[in-house]
């Protein structure tokens, strides 16, 4: 059940230039919340901008504090407002929303697939896979240069395996994330034991799916979306499905995701 509060703000930290993590207070949001759900959250008071920003729960901090994290990259004119945001401000904030991931069985490995800012959405599941006892996961990160590629010290503390790519070569090999990814899904025996957890744009959603299909490696893909409200009403989020005889089916991001099963989504 989602709730809508307003969100105090208790830290706000720069990690670079473009990117910030949010430290917010909702006893109500935090108890609720699970690994891959988001919050729709007000980037200041007023109704300029009108609409509210999805985004993904970073963390849930432990204890009884109520606290959970937004990790955020500056892209537009709602984030910018975002990042002027003073400690002690209170946001508007509607959630705990969507579908999350699927625990994986108890012994299969674990690959977080990232893109970019779609490294936001697994420091909750790490700490989420470490509570149910399941294998420690890899950590396959790809983004276009070393600025981009943030939270790396939570992994790090965290003793994740991290294996890392840049589109300019600024950090780990040259290219795309699917460059780390082809050797882990290269040997049938290995490829088997491991469920792919993915996040970012769409085009590395679609070529990890393909990966994943081939390789006969079960996939959860977390989808990126505009939504204008979070809650299924406006259909502004819907993504295209498997049909049947009576045609193509569509599902909303925000209600029935934003996690899939590779299979039930055409990208």
């Amino acid at each position: 059940m989602p709730f809508d509060t307003p969100a105090a703000l208790v830290r706000h930290e720069s990690l670079n230039r473009d990117h910030f993590l949010l430290t917010l207070e909702s006893p109500s949001i935090a108890r609720a919340a699970r690994a891959g759900q988001f919050v729709m959250l007000q980037t200041r008071e007023g109704t300029d901008p009108l609409l509210r920003r999805p985004m993904s729960i970073f963390r849930v901090l432990p204890g009884r504090s109520g606290r959970f994290q937004i990790l955020y990259k500056v892209v537009g004119r709602g984030t910018r407002y975002l990042a002027g945001q003073p400690v002690g401000a209170r946001l508007a904030t509607l959630g705990p929303l969507g579908n999350g991931f699927r625990l994986p069985p108890a012994d299969a490995r674990p690959v977080l697939v990232s893109g970019g800012i779609g490294i936001a959405i697994f420091p909750f599941l790490v700490e989420t896979l470490a509570k149910a006892r399941r294998r420690a996961p890899i950590l396959v990160y790809g983004a276009r240069t070393k600025d981009d590629l943030a939270a790396l010290g939570f992994f790090r503390a965290r003793r994740v395996p991290m294996r890392l790519a840049t589109e300019d070569g600024s950090a780990g090999v040259r290219g795309f994330v699917t460059r780390l990814l082809e050797p882990l899904l290269a040997a049938p025996q290995e490829a088997a034991q491991l469920e792919l957890f993915v996040c970012g744009p769409t085009p590395m959603l679609q070529a990890v799916a393909a990966m994943a299909a081939q390789a006969g490696v079960p996939c959860q893909l977390a989808l990126e979306s505009q939504m204008p409200c979070g809650i299924g009403v406006c259909l502004g989020c819907v993504v295209r499905c498997p049909g049947d005889d009576q045609g193509p089916m569509f599902r909303r991001v925000c209600t029935e995701g934003p996690v899939f099963r590779a299979g039930e989504v055409m990208l």
